[in-house]
């Protein structure tokens, strides 16, 4: 189809003269998930003009093909004459000219995936991300002018581009455009300011579930931790784009975030809390992982994987700090930050791949693995965010003991940033000799150890520092006799209770249990989700039995033997005897949750065991 000359004229934006591509995007199609894209080049040199499209988001490590999107793109000359299109690759274009002056591309582009990496359009609201959006020419670097005709029931574009004139934006480079999410809708924007620069919290949705005015109270008060941890601002403004829609995740940029929340957050506690370890986590970005960078991570290779070994240090620190902020911000208390650390602690150590991928290979392979998790994940890779966090903390604890508690690992961090934020980041070995410096030790064994290779972690020089201990069985409620246990992962689906996966070392994978066997029979016993707790207190662990399942059809008897569940070990509480000098870091650690887990007494551990029966029993 050949597109009318008239309608080309009407939306062609006004553009500036020195620009690389002049984008304007109608969004008379928002109802249908779609925007109609209309792209002007200045008349390319060559008889042929090469577009491109970015295959991935920085920050989300996986190729993610946005070319499928795009649909009835047609080029035009000057006159209104349709191009010749050739499509050499899945991202590629090439334009056959003419020489005849400005070329002007027209796409319709399909905007339904509700992630913080792609694009969502609706009547009313949505937002793009420029990778998942452009047509960029080749060869060329920006600058690039985006205008839109807006739907009758959208109001307002929110994004952190620079706005040159009314209602047209300009982004520098391809950076620039590919890390300035847009956002459209009729949102609510607080405004606040940290350190005289301006802060901007733009909630789009919610349906008045939400207090814009309490929420931009409390996430200045993250704002404001933040700045206190790094001691200054390297941005000239700041927005949080939040959009209240069912979804999750966060996806970090210089100068924004944007993040998805469900409309029922911010009024049930426990989300509300985690939401605000989620504004944390992509604020923290702004400093390591878009300015402290990995040298590979900018300027960045949107054609093609980018690998580097440090994801653990940008998004696993960061994922250590992002709670620890808001603890000391005096968001989440003491009692609620240890459970959280407990429960990261549980997921390791319950994670058998932690033996096989080193932190550093999980970085690297982060593009195969992390974003494509199957059943066997949790037996062949570690977490990068988890583990990572993991080696923060114990690390924040070695440079604290190496140093006698002088420095923590807050100074490594703001050294870190203070030699590595500029152009060109750093290098791996940069890194480490960073944290070297500041503990004043040779590292290379603990980074060889924890890093690079499968050790298990050792968590004994953390709980001393900041006088912590794992919660012992005896503070626990008193046990039921010890029923067997095979690790058995299984969902219902369809009538039927199926395996969905089987960790390494369980008597479930000992006895040859696979992902999709359906259980049918435990010896002469039908077995069901709902009566498979029941029927284990009839098997104490070393009981052996004949386990019937359906593979593929067919039906096989596996031979198992019962172990004991190992429960949870990894729960963390306050020492009851743990020093004053322990006491007062673990203060200075947490910051206001600490102090105030000091005046309440009971934020207190008990202080014995038996102490802690007379409480439970009510005596």
């Amino acid at each position: 189809m050949i597109w009318p000359l008239l309608t080309l004229v009407l939306l062609t934006p006004l553009t500036v003269e020195d620009a690389a591509a002049s984008y304007t995007i109608s969004l008379d199609d928002a109802a249908q998930h779609r925007v109609t894209i209309e792209a002007v080049y200045p008349a390319p040199e060559a008889t042929t003009l090469e577009l491109w499209m970015p295959v991935w988001t920085p920050g989300s490590y996986k190729i993610r093909d946005y070319s499928r999107h795009i649909e009835d793109l047609h080029a035009f000359d000057a006159a209104g004459e349709a191009l010749t299109i050739h499509r050499p690759s899945k991202n590629r274009w090439i334009v056959e000219t003419q020489g005849t002056g400005d070329v002007t591309v027209r796409y319709r582009l399909y905007c339904r995936i509700l992630s913080v990496r792609t694009n969502f359009i609706e009547a009313g609201s949505g937002f793009l991300n420029g990778a998942a959006t452009f047509l960029l020419p080749r060869g060329k670097n920006g600058p690039f002018d985006i205008s839109f005709d807006l739907a009758s029931q959208m109001k307002q574009v929110v994004t952190s581009l620079p706005e040159t004139t009314p209602d047209h934006w300009r982004a520098r480079d391809i950076d620039h455009l590919c890390d300035s999410p847009i956002l459209l809708g009729n949102p609510e924007i607080r405004d606040f300011v940290v350190d005289s620069v301006p802060h901007s919290l733009v909630n789009l949705g919610g349906e008045d579930l939400w207090d814009s005015d309490a929420c931009a109270e409390d996430v200045q008060k993250i704002c404001e931790e933040l700045v206190r941890f790094w001691g200054q601002i390297p941005y000239s403004s700041y927005q949080y784009l939040n959009v209240i829609a069912e979804g999750g995740g966060g996806l970090e940029h210089k100068d924004c975030a944007l993040m998805l929340a469900g409309r029922w957050t911010w009024g049930d506690e426990d989300r509300r809390k985690g939401w605000y370890g989620l504004i944390s986590h992509e604020q923290f970005h702004a400093w390591n992982g878009k300015r402290l960078r990995p040298e590979a991570l900018g300027p960045f290779e949107y054609e093609q994987e980018v690998f580097t070994p440090d994801l653990w240090f940008v998004e696993g620190f960061t994922s250590y700090y992002d709670e620890l902020i808001i603890a000391r911000a005096g968001l989440i208390d003491q009692k609620h930050y240890l459970e959280g650390l407990g429960k990261q602690i549980k997921d390791i150590q319950k994670t058998p791949g932690r033996l096989v991928l080193p932190l550093s290979r999980a970085s690297t392979d982060a593009w195969i693995r992390y974003y494509q998790r199957d059943e066997n994940s949790v037996n062949s890779q570690i977490s990068y965010y988890t583990k990572g966090a993991m080696v923060a903390w114990l690390l924040d604890a070695r440079i604290r003991t190496a140093t006698h508690h002088k420095f923590t690992l807050d100074d490594g961090m703001r050294l870190a940033f203070k030699r590595y934020s500029g152009e060109v980041g750093y290098s791996h070995d940069q890194l480490r000799e960073v944290f070297e410096e500041v503990a004043g030790t040779d590292l290379s064994d603990w980074f060889q150890r924890f890093i690079d290779g499968t050790d298990e972690l050792e968590y004994e020089e953390a709980l001393e520092t900041f006088g912590l201990r794992f919660e012992p069985d005896s503070l626990e409620q008193p046990k039921e006799p010890p029923k067997g246990w095979l690790g058995i992962e299984a969902g219902e689906s369809g009538g039927r209770w199926s395996v969905t996966r089987v960790r390494r070392g369980t008597p479930a994978y000992l006895a040859g249990l696979n992902p999709g066997d359906e259980l049918i029979g435990l010896d002469q016993f039908r077995l069901s989700a709902s009566t498979w707790k029941q029927i284990c207190r009839q098997y104490p662990p070393a009981s052996e039995a004949t386990l019937l399942v359906s593979r593929r059809g067919a039906l096989v008897s596996l031979t198992v033997l019962f172990g004991e569940d190992p429960g949870d070990q990894w729960k963390i509480q306050p020492d009851p005897e743990a020093s004053e000098e322990q006491v007062a870091r673990r203060v200075q650690w947490l910051g206001q949750a600490g102090e105030k887990a000091q005046e309440s007494p009971s934020e207190k551990a008990p202080e014995s065991p038996k102490e802690a029966n007379k409480e439970s029993s009510g005596r």
